[in-house]
């Protein structure tokens, strides 16, 4: 029998009835986490990137404020518990980048067994549950949320999704409303988590599809307070703050929404079947599948989804049907927000996937069960050394993914790698450069970034610093100048060309750009500060500082 109670499942060896680790000698969580840190240990010896790390944690001016600071801090759009999570790891560890892959690791180890117990919860059996949480755990599209830092919001609104599921199918197995309440709770920190996270609101019913609850007024009733915390955490994105998803939203793309959204599905499921040429960066040409996928998909899946509908579509197969429908149904819900998405993003996958890999460990399962009932033993043990090797494959996919994250340095090699015009990475890479005292290598990707995206203002600038660093001041003034024609409300520009001017002896001119930034941002300390040195220097050398200016 492949469906059990919920509770505990089933005591039957299945895949490995001879290793008495899984006969039930060392508990399945227990061996799942082991599993899934081999996998992805090399993130231990990973460090801060320049990629999102500096705003987050690096020079996040919330993490060294009060508690409210951090609490109020939107980048973006407001996602507070991870911010709060950021600034208590600040607070005990200060920046030493160990803590905060260990508290990383720790959450998607907590994601993998949360997703085994959701499984069970669905009735299933130890060993489906455990196939699925495994390749949730090791999948190598999943590397990018636990070995990057600054993933951390899909690391927490997956586990409160996770969570908020879990605790309304305890609502519905036993009708305790803490059940219901926890459920509620954790699907309010998913969305302050990250936004995506609304789309739960629709991921609800289909637990009452799952437990063939009969629709009714109090089945909707239910679902009131999902939808007016839904609500009410939306309409904050309309606050003239952007409380919500202020520059979060200008990362969608609304031009032909259809078209856009049928290919970052493709991309999408693509990528969860052949995890290969997996990047940080993906261009939005990264969407654009191409027609030897499409092929494949056409003639492939499209009649093995006919076969799978003409199958299932029988009675004797209602339970089989009513999982496929719940997975896909978590799946393309939960994806949605993903496929408004200008470039497609790994990280973004990392909820969704659960669905995904639902439908794959229920099928592999049903399949060695069906070998196993009519004694096609060869078969079912083959099929079990394959779904075991396919493990291993991903799992040594994502143990050599992850040390792709290791510094900025090998994190950009890799996106160059699959598309050498990203200019972000470029970016990132100069940065790095710079701060390890490289100004030359700096100044050449700045300008290789420049060619690529050459409206891009923070480049100029960032290669103005590095011009001022070679003490080169005309071309430092020069850049920060043509920054200011792209930004001109920036106070960090003019201090820069300010500071240039300073240093190359022309107070006058460099006083002019200091009452510019401070006419912009009037508390912006740095400029007042360096105003008082000028001036400082202008009265005691007027005669000097008048030459040369």
């Amino acid at each position: 029998m492949f469906f059990t109670d919920p509770a505990g499942g089933s005591s039957k060896t299945g895949f490995f009835p001879k290793i008495p680790v899984l006969a039930g000698k060392i508990p399945l969580p227990a061996l799942l986490c082991f599993l899934v840190l081999a996998a992805l240990s090399p993130v231990l010896h990973n460090g801060f990137v320049n990629y999102d790390d500096v705003q987050y944690v690096l020079s996040n001016p919330a993490l060294r404020g009060s508690w409210l600071d951090a609490l109020s801090y939107s980048p973006g759009y407001y996602h507070p518990v991870v911010t709060l999570l950021y600034k208590a790891e600040f607070s005990l560890f200060g920046l030493a980048p160990l803590p905060y892959h260990i508290t990383s690791l720790a959450l998607h180890l907590a994601s993998c067994v949360s997703v085994f117990y959701l499984f069970s919860l669905l009735g299933w059996r130890r060993e489906p549950a455990f196939l699925g949480a495994l390749l949730f755990g090791v999948h190598p599209v999943h590397v990018e949320p636990v070995a990057w830092i600054s993933g951390r919001k899909e690391l927490l609104w997956g586990l409160f999704s996770f969570w908020t599921l879990g605790c309304y199918f305890k609502y519905i197995d036993t009708g305790k409303n803490r059940f219901f309440i926890l459920s509620l709770f954790c699907f309010v920190l998913a969305v302050l988590s990250k936004p995506f996270a609304l789309m739960l609101v629709f991921a609800v019913p289909l637990a009452d599809y799952y437990r063939k609850r009969a629709f009714s007024a109090v089945l909707l009733l239910e679902k009131v307070p999902y939808f007016i915390a839904a609500a009410s955490l939306f309409l904050l994105s309309w606050l003239p703050s952007g409380f919500l998803l202020d520059a979060g939203s200008g990362g969608f793309n609304p031009s032909n929404p259809a078209a856009a959204g049928a290919e970052s599905l493709l991309f999408y499921v693509w990528k969860f079947m052949l995890p290969v040429n997996l990047s940080a960066m993906y261009p939005p040409s990264a969407l654009r599948v191409a027609p030897a996928v499409r092929v494949f998909l056409l003639f492939a899946a499209a009649p093995a989804l006919y076969g799978a509908w003409r199958i299932l579509r029988r009675a004797e197969n209602a339970e089989a049907a009513k999982a496929a429908v719940f997975c896909l149904g978590f799946f393309i819900i939960t994806i949605f927000p993903a496929l408004l998405a200008r470039a497609p993003a790994d990280r973004y996958g990392y909820v969704p996937a659960a669905g995904l890999f639902f439908l794959y460990s229920f099928f592999v399962w049903r399949l060695y069960e069906v070998f196993r009932r009519k004694r096609f033993f060869s078969p079912a043990r083959t099929l079990a050394a394959l779904a075991a090797a396919h493990c291993v494959v991903l799992g040594a996919a994502s143990f050599e993914r992850a040390a792709v994250w290791r510094d900025t340095f090998s994190l950009s090699a890799d996106v160059l790698k699959n598309d050498p015009r990203q200019a972000v990475a470029y970016f990132i890479r100069a940065d790095a450069h710079r701060e390890a005292g490289r100004y030359r290598d700096s100044i050449a990707d700045y300008s290789r970034c420049l060619e690529l995206a050459p409206g891009n203002w923070k480049a100029l600038s960032n290669r103005a610093r590095a011009f001022a660093d070679l003490g080169e001041f005309d071309k430092a003034i020069a850049d920060c100048g043509a920054a200011i024609l792209i930004n001109p409300r920036s106070a960090q520009l003019f201090l820069n060309r300010g500071n240039a001017f300073s240093l190359k002896g022309e107070y006058v001119a460099a006083l002019r750009d200091y009452d510019r930034a401070l006419a912009i941002s009037p508390a912006f300390t740095p400029a007042a500060e360096n105003r008082r040195t000028v001036l400082g220097k202008l009265k005691s050398s007027p005669k000097k500082a008048q030459a040369r200016n």
